[in-house]
């Protein structure tokens, strides 16, 4: 990369026309912003109450084309544009802020003025359709080979968008330098938003929806191009993300990490070919300037109904028409969300009911006959820990971003910004599949029980991933149903279920849980008690926890059947009469007793392993150290030698220096 600031910043001057057709579909502007960071204008203000609070500023969204000026002088290099056009009022929007200086961030006294899904109104489906991670580097010197299954890949997704949206003519493509982009006509949605208009909620509810829909049906897309073009998924591996404020670099933005532009591609023709920097001229610029004028252009606003016929086919299918396809689909939602919040309120009422009859007792207590008390335990644990210290390969990448950025322990990010914590909202978001969750999801995603965040998290899984924030260390009390309550499957528990009460025993400290034997029953083998004293003790436990179990306690004459839930009795392990009460004691006292020596052979087993390695290792370094002091000793006593050799010479030259003088002395007297 060579380029001056001045030749960039003349460049954007250039192109301004491009970015004045592209700002606006109808009266709908798009955001802009320089570099990814350049979110928001601000000004200094007035008002007395937020500066005492220390928000000297205020600031909005930034407009593509009122505030192109502004965004232009802040350019060092790329400029971005958002995928999606909203309603003007959602830039009128100023917010209390300031800049601090230390994170390089800017802070909101609220929330910040970011438009939401509400304020959508032009909506295309879009894609980053990248080149794969190994060729990115190559571009601008693909063989011909390459070039050409390249630009089969981007036509197979171009139909795929044209059978999407009913007509490849409301479909546009970008060379994004470092893969490709597809649009698909923003307009489209203009009559979803008027026949919503007077709605704010459905508007939400739906372009919300339309987009996790369309992203999860291009994901479908991509299975169907890879199969279709041999060696697609070689060279082409796209990035399904498009969301309410989704960045891209429009056409002649200067890419970051090559000296090109993004240019337009012909639909109807796909060439793929690099335009270097220095080669933009007037007739790119006009090229240029026709592409964005296609895009916001309004001609596409039929295309509607194939969206919603494509994206909600159950439902198109019953009601004909998209109009009332998305009415229905609005009222079963909202439906769905009253029965939920029923759901919650008698809960919520039955555990009043039950913490007026225990007078509030179960405060603290590891065990709660709420599920509602273990999910307000998991979703008041900070996410931002989670991200931090188990689900990111490092944290706060970006530190321009108003939220933290970070990369994802559970796949490969190149940026490594592909995922934020909403730490407000106590959530996490993945910008890859546009799909997110709460401290138990992420810790899934941490963890390996969940292999993408967009999978669902529930049952068994759910389960599971609080049992690891328990691992953790966080406090979360276990569930425990009663005697009495509602069953998954209908009816209710006549009596504490089996598995609960073993769980109890475990939460309680009253068995540690390896300490559980196997057990045959008549529906195969199951975890059982170590045996009738262990299990009265949890009984009282659990009363002492004020949680009724319905349970009776046993005897030593009652076999396994009379308190494991019902299971089929277990064949005698011994021939201790059933009444010996003090024989019942040592035979448990015995079944612990050799599941702890079983442990404790094992960890002594490994230590041996350890010193026995040890060892090995402590008797090659004498073996070592004797062979180097071998070696020393040697040359000492050869440097011993070599010193009185030199000694012994030095002695012969004095005594025949001196002999010489003598003579020389004798020879002068002579003479």
């Amino acid at each position: 990369m060579t380029l001056s600031k001045s030749a960039i910043r003349e460049h954007y001057r250039r192109a301004k026309p491009v970015y004045e057709a592209l700002a606006t579909v109808t009266d709908c502007p798009t955001i802009g912003l320089n570099d990814f960071v350049g979110w928001y204008i601000k000004r200094d203000h007035d008002e007395v109450e937020a500066i005492k609070a220390g928000y000297p500023q205020r600031g909005r969204v930034a407009r593509l084309d009122r505030d192109y000026d502004e965004i232009h002088g802040r350019l060092d290099r790329t400029l971005y544009a958002v995928t999606t056009y909203k309603t003007p009022t959602a830039f009128q929007r100023w917010e209390p802020c300031r800049y601090d200086e230390a994170e390089g961030t800017t802070v909101w006294q609220d929330e910040p003025p970011t438009p939401g899904y509400a304020d959508l109104r032009a909506v295309p489906a879009w894609g980053d359709i990248d080149l794969a991670d190994d060729i990115k580097p190559q571009r601008g010197d693909l063989d011909g080979e390459t070039r050409a299954l390249v630009e089969r890949t981007l036509d197979a997704y171009i139909d795929e968008y044209a059978t999407l949206y009913g007509t490849r003519d409301a479909v546009y493509a970008l060379d994004s330098v470092g893969g490709a982009y597809v649009f698909g006509a923003p307009e489209a949605t203009l009559p979803i938003a008027d026949h919503f208009n007077d709605d704010p909620d459905a508007l939400e509810r739906v372009f919300d929806e339309f987009l996790d829909r369309s992203n999860a049906w291009l994901q479908e897309a991509e299975a169907r191009v890879n199969e279709r073009v041999d060696g697609a998924g070689d060279v082409i591996q796209p990035d399904w993300v498009n969301n309410k404020n989704r960045q891209y670099k429009p056409p002649l933005s200067v890419h970051a990490n090559h000296d090109a532009v993004v240019t337009p591609i012909a639909t109807d023709d796909v060439r793929y070919e690099l335009r270097p920097f220095e080669g933009v001229d007037d007739a790119l610029l006009e090229q240029a300037v026709s592409w964005a004028d296609d895009l916001t252009r309004v001609e596409h606003t039929d295309c509607v109904d194939s969206l919603v016929a494509t994206l909600w086919p159950d439902l198109y299918e019953d009601h004909g028409g998209w109009q009332a396809t998305l009415e229905e689909w609005v009222e079963a939602e909202r439906e769905r969300e009253r029965e939920r919040q029923r759901q919650r309120e008698a809960a919520l009422q039955r555990r009043e009911e039950r913490m007026a009859d225990l007078d509030g007792t179960l405060e603290g207590r590891p065990i709660t006959p709420f599920k509602q008390d273990v999910y307000e335990a998991v979703e008041n644990i900070d996410i931002t820990e989670i991200a931090r210290h188990y689900a990111s390969e490092a944290y706060d990448t970006d530190p321009n971003q108003p939220r933290p950025q970070f990369d994802p322990c559970w796949r490969h990010s190149e940026s490594g910004q592909s995922c934020f914590v909403d730490e407000q909202a106590n959530t996490f978001g993945d910008s890859k599949v546009n799909a997110g969750g709460g401290p138990a999801k992420l810790m899934a995603l941490a963890t390996g029980i969940l292999s993408a965040a967009d999978a669902d998290l529930d049952g068994e899984d759910y389960w599971a991933a609080v049992g690891e924030l328990r691992n953790a260390g966080y406090d979360i009390p276990v569930w425990i149903p009663e005697a009495g309550a509602d069953r998954v499957d209908g009816g209710t528990y006549d009596q504490m279920p089996f598995w609960a009460v073993r769980k109890a025993a475990v939460a309680l400290e009253i068995c540690p849980e390896n300490a559980f034997v196997d057990r045959e029953g008549e529906e195969g083998t199951y975890e059982g008690f170590p045996g009738y004293e262990t299990y009265n003790e949890t009984l009282e436990a659990i009363e002492d926890a004020d949680l009724n179990h319905g349970r009776e306690r046993v005897t030593p004459e009652e076999n396994a059947a009379d308190y494991e839930s019902k299971s089929p009795a277990e064949s005698p392990t011994s021939d201790d009469r059933p009444g010996d009460l003090d024989r019942a004691h040592l035979r448990e006292k015995n079944r612990l007793l050799t599941a702890k020596i079983k442990r404790l052979e094992s960890e002594l087993e490994e230590k041996s392993e350890q010193i026995e390695g040890l060892e090995t290792k402590v008797n090659h370094l004498q073996s070592e150290l004797a062979t180097v002091r071998s070696e020393r000793d040697r040359l000492e006593a050869a440097l011993e030698e070599r010193q009185f050799e030199q000694e012994s010479n030095q002695e012969d030259r004095d005594e025949a220096q001196s002999s010489l003088e003598r003579a020389k002395q004798f020879v002068s007297f002579g003479e």
